[in-house]
């Protein structure tokens, strides 16, 4: 797992993480929901992966 390297207190009681990378979490009780994106995994999460059929079962 990546080390968070810097959290804030917001107002509702929630804390934000920054991560090294640029992505920034709201962390509220138990769930981290993404607040901020960056580039590399946004462009991780888009690419357009090329199709790769099923295998073929060979029966003997």
């Amino acid at each position: 797992m990546v080390e968070a390297k810097k959290s804030t207190q917001t107002s509702e009681g929630s804390r934000e993480v920054k991560l090294p990378c640029g992505c920034i979490y709201q962390e509220t009780s138990w769930m981290l929901t993404r607040v901020n994106e960056c580039s590399y995994h946004h462009r991780k999460r888009t690419t357009k992966r090329p199709y790769r059929p099923k295998a073929e079962c060979v029966r003997p």
